[in-house]
């Protein structure tokens, strides 16, 4: 027997000519993934009430599989913003958790398609692009989604006959993924929008959101406490109503697509707005006159009518908290400014955040039947009033006297203040 004898072989290969598949990347291009990827989003909606309606139909006798289909399209186009009718009644209030579950799915869609049109992977940071570059990348996969997204939507509203629910179908999609697409491809590519504003302005955005964190915080204390306090009448409701195991479940995810919606209506309440519940209802912290309610578990969190005020006074304190923060949020991205301009900007922070809050809260209202019915939620006509002013004023104190406790000696030499970076808000 003799040895074979073995030769090694040396193989060059040429790394760059590699396709990207084979380094884990997706080969599609971003507009294909933008695309794509805004229709899987809408599906995604669309499947996730299927799964409610669904059971609700394996549960009721009565029930067709096709008008199970036919109500989660339009709950998805109430998502969007377009009223429709459920069971002959009109409804026209948002649930905005919905709503957000198509946000959040859309942010890594617009993250991944923006890196690919980048040619980066995660952690590349700008990778030698040009400011110019990276703004053209974010406004394409923005764009590109915000289109087929609302597109898609209006599309579903024509074909379903919803009246006048075309455009606002167009409007809600765009709005939905035009949002999530420009953060995710923002953060894909280090992109700062606020790179090129004047240096006092740079601070508002991210003051302007601590302010409405704060606000929504102190709504969702307000809310919980409410829930926890009336938990008694809310259970009376619900076994009043004999739901079974599947009619709970579907109860329990329902109520939570409008949980967002609760928590804008209670921050309403906490920034002194008030409620309405219908027609010639309100509640306030100085009063609560309601009427007949819907046999919905969760208004049972609603007190008894009578007067309030007194210690509920206090929840104020929320909407001047929120200005504060705004100033501080001010101070700290500026710590060498003048007194006057953090005062200014904490005002401004405050202003800003209040009229968001508004947008919000208007969001969160609408209609559950006609009527008494046709509008509950915030009392945005005050809203719009008291959040600008009672955020705005704390803000401006705020900023003004932050800035005077850590305004230079006249004796210590000032250094230039750094221009503002994308990492450094």
């Amino acid at each position: 027997m003799t040895d074979r004898p073995t030769k090694h072989r040396t193989v060059a290969v040429d790394v760059d000519a590699i396709p990207e598949a084979a380094h884990g990347g997706i080969p599609w291009p971003w507009y294909a993934i933008a695309t794509i990827g805004a229709l899987a989003v809408l599906a995604a909606g669309w499947l996730l009430m299927a799964g409610i309606t669904a059971l609700g139909w394996l549960t009721s006798p009565e029930a067709e599989l096709n008008d199970a289909l036919l109500l989660a399209s339009d709950v998805l186009l109430l998502a969007h913003g377009v009223p429709v009718e459920v069971g002959g009644t009109p409804v026209s209030i948002m649930p905005l958790g919905l709503s957000l579950i198509m946000v959040v799915l859309a942010l890594p869609v617009a993250n991944l398609a923006a890196r690919q049109a980048a040619g980066t992977k995660p952690g590349d940071g700008e990778a030698g692009r040009t400011r110019a570059q990276a703004q053209a990348i974010v406004a394409r996969v923005a764009g590109t989604m915000a289109i087929t997204h609302g597109v898609s939507a209006a599309i579903l509203a024509t074909a379903l006959g919803v009246p006048g629910g075309t455009l606002r179908a167009l409007l809600g999609g765009v709005v939905l993924s035009g949002v999530a697409g420009l953060w995710g491809a923002s953060m894909a590519v280090s992109f700062d929008f606020r790179r090129d504003w004047p240096g006092w302005v740079r601070a508002v955005p991210m003051a302007m959101s601590a302010a409405v964190l704060v606000c929504l915080a102190g709504g969702a204390v307000v809310l919980a406490s409410a829930l926890i306090a009336h938990r008694g009448r809310i259970g009376e409701i619900h076994a009043a109503l004999e739901p079974g195991i599947a009619g709970t479940i579907i109860l329990v995810l329902v109520q939570l697509l409008y949980l967002p919606n609760l928590v804008l209506w209670a921050t309403a309440w906490v920034l002194g707005a008030g409620i309405t519940l219908g027609d010639d209802s309100l509640l306030t912290m100085s009063v609560t006159d309601v009427g007949f309610l819907p046999a919905i578990p969760v208004f049972g969190a609603v007190g008894e009518p009578g007067l309030g005020g007194g210690v509920l006074l206090w929840w104020l304190l929320v909407g001047v908290v929120a200005g504060l923060v705004a100033a501080i949020m001010v101070v700290m991205a500026r710590p060498r400014a003048r007194f006057d301009e953090t005062a200014l900007v904490g005002g401004l922070s405050g202003v800003v955040a209040g009229l968001l809050i508004t947008v919000l809260c208007s969001l969160a209202g609408g209609g559950l039947g006609a009527a008494r019915l046709a509008h509950v939620g915030p009392v945005v006509q005050q809203l719009v009033i008291v959040a600008p002013t009672l955020l705005g004023l704390s803000g401006l104190v705020g900023g003004a006297l932050l800035g005077l406790l850590r305004r230079p000696r006249t004796d210590a030499p000032v250094e230039a203040e750094e221009p503002l970076d994308s990492t450094n808000p």
